[in-house]
């Protein structure tokens, strides 16, 4: 009886220990609930204190002192000594603050989520591949990493990011990957690429090439110019009436509640709701608002009560929670710059120095174009183009996917860019055998703030 009692512990202890260390999908992924549950390595370590202590720190890699200050609004201040060491530091602090944002953008931006969370992220992971997402990043990072600034830039980073990472055992993980059961990898150069990769996707994919071709055969040259001409006037000020504006200010707690069409009111006094959109691209996959873009305005300092000028940015971006926006300051000899950075890439985007102030918007200009690719056979070894037979290049995507089998793809390449629907992939889809034309497949030095070097 005793033994038959034993054998009975042991199998329930092993079965448990089993269950509790395997990570299980029914529908819905599940992490091993024993590593989760731990309260001395689990999602237990993941609570903040509500105090704040300094520490200090020494980090292979760096060539001097840094110190770095959180104010009240835990906005960090790096104060650095040299470029090499400030940018190291960004990249630690983000890391520390950010790690999972960071790395989950640019899975996305390579198309790697299936890795993540299995196969229901393939399709979305085909369509970034498809769409040439990493073929931009490696071409901008090429570019980038021709300028040693740049390319000092960014190496400092990552290796800032690398040495938060190797930092942590799994006790320290973000809560994110210990629900997901995966670990952070080594960040690259690569992976700064790819998040402004992403970004390029959110800000610069609009067109209606079909739309507008098909509306062209409809009605014809002559009405469409007249209907949609090709004259632009972003120049032209909003306020066309310099000096001669005379009014009253409204006090803000006066100004009334506007409810715009096709919004409704909140049960809360002063708020209003939107109706949920949801925008689809040409190959069925989500794609940000019609309604993303940007506005900015700048007032003299002759008509403000310090007699300075402000400078007003908005960034219609998606909200989100963390924000797309990381706020920072950093300082260096020649260097003390604080705004807006993106997680995952060095500087600061939008915000101000020691001399001026800047902000960044989206013109919404079309910079995707599509081409009609006619192929000599079903190999689609060969395309026309120009009256000839060219070659084409093809690049095989292998997708791993968690918990599953590898799932390949093969994607074929013109000199316009990818071909991203064809019968293996949405062949229904109106733009089939089309080559895909985005200018973020240009090489661009972003870092720079250059234009680029070849028009769309």
């Amino acid at each position: 009886m005793r033994i038959t009692k034993l054998l009975l512990s042991l199998a329930v202890t092993a079965v448990l220990t089993y269950f509790l260390n395997t990570s299980w999908n029914f529908g819905t992924p599940i992490p091993p609930l024993g590593q989760f549950l731990d309260p001395f390595h689990g999602f237990w370590q993941n609570a903040e204190s509500g105090n704040f202590k300094s520490q200090e720190l020494l980090l292979a890699g760096l060539k001097e002192e840094v110190t770095i200050i959180y104010d009240s609004l835990r906005v960090p201040h790096i104060f650095a000594k040299n470029d090499e060491d400030l940018y190291f530091a960004q990249g630690y602090v983000t890391a520390k603050d950010r790690l999972w944002q960071m790395e989950f953008q640019t899975h996305a931006g390579a198309g790697r989520i299936s890795e993540i969370i299995g196969k229901a992220a393939l399709d979305f992971d085909r369509t970034q591949r498809r769409m040439g997402m990493v073929f931009a990043a490696q071409n901008s990072l090429s570019a980038m990493e021709a300028d040693p600034a740049t390319k000092s830039m960014i190496d400092r980073y990552s290796a800032g990011v690398n040495a938060y990472i190797q930092s942590l055992t799994y006790a320290d993980f973000p809560i994110e990957y210990k629900l997901l059961g995966y670990k952070p990898e080594a960040w690259t150069n690569l992976k700064v690429a790819l998040l402004l990769a992403n970004m390029a996707k959110t800000l610069n994919t609009g067109e209606k090439d079909l739309e507008m071709t098909n509306a062209l055969k409809l009605f014809g040259k002559e009405t469409i110019a007249l209907l949609y001409p090709d004259n632009e006037h972003p120049g032209d000020p909003i306020v066309d009436n310099p000096g001669n504006w005379k009014f009253k200010p409204l006090q803000l707690d006066t100004i009334p509640l506007a409810v715009p069409d096709g919004l409704v009111h909140s049960s809360s006094p002063g708020k209003i709701h939107s109706p949920l959109h949801s925008w689809r691209g040409a190959g069925g996959e989500d794609i940000s608002s019609k309604d993303v873009g940007s506005n900015n305005w700048a007032v003299s300092g002759s008509k403000t009560s310090t007699h300075s000028p402000i400078l007003c940015n908005d960034p219609h971006l998606n909200l989100s929670l963390p924000s797309i926006w990381y706020i920072i300051h950093l300082n260096a000899p020649g260097v003390n710059v604080m705004g807006a950075s993106l997680p995952g890439a060095p500087t600061v985007v939008s915000g101000f120095n020691d001399s001026i102030a800047w902000g960044v918007t989206n013109a919404q200009r079309d910079v995707v174009d599509w081409y009609k690719i006619e192929f000599k056979d079903k190999t689609k070894n060969e395309y026309r183009s120009d009256g000839q037979w060219k070659p084409t290049r093809k690049v095989i995507e292998k997708f791993e996917v968690k918990n599953n089998a590898p799932v390949y793809d093969t994607v074929v390449y013109t000199h316009h860019g990818p071909v991203r629907f064809d019968e293996t992939y949405y062949s229904e889809n109106a733009l089939q055998n089309f080559a895909y034309r985005w200018i973020s497949h240009d090489p661009s030095t972003e870092f720079l703030t250059q234009p680029r070097q070849k028009p769309c």
